[in-house]
């Protein structure tokens, strides 16, 4: 069997060096503490994301990333979920990154780091 791959919309991308899972959750307005200090909280969904750091980047391959992921509203992402204990495909966006410059050198650029989040458009609970 062939190893599965993070892919952003179908298309194989260099893999990041590092793909760490996150999740938040967001409660109702009506949740907090009372006066006791016990807490009351009606969690209304919880989503996943990942903080994903590439490095080492040709041109090409930072321009692939980039291409799928910025300034689109959602793209699909094929991914090994913690949370669903397999690899899936869901809705992601990225909202911010950043980059940091490696080399210029004619033929020979490349890009030391690229890194940002990708947040699950769809709930997963």
């Amino acid at each position: 069997m062939m190893q599965e791959r993070i892919t952003f919309n179908g298309a194989t991308i260099k893999q990041p060096i590092k793909f760490d899972p996150n999740f938040a959750s967001t409660s109702s307005e009506d949740s907090g503490n009372t006066i006791d200090g016990t807490m009351h909280n009606t969690v209304l969904f919880t989503k996943e994301s990942f903080n994903a750091e590439f490095s080492d980047l040709t041109l090409e391959e930072m321009s692939l990333i980039l291409q799928q992921v910025v300034g689109k509203n959602q793209f699909m992402m094929h991914y090994l979920s913690p949370y669903y204990g397999k690899w899936r495909d869901d809705y992601f966006y990225v909202a911010e990154g950043s980059l940091t410059t490696g080399t210029w050198k004619v033929n020979e650029e490349k890009w030391e780091s690229l890194s940002f989040s990708v947040v699950g458009v769809n709930k997963i609970l």
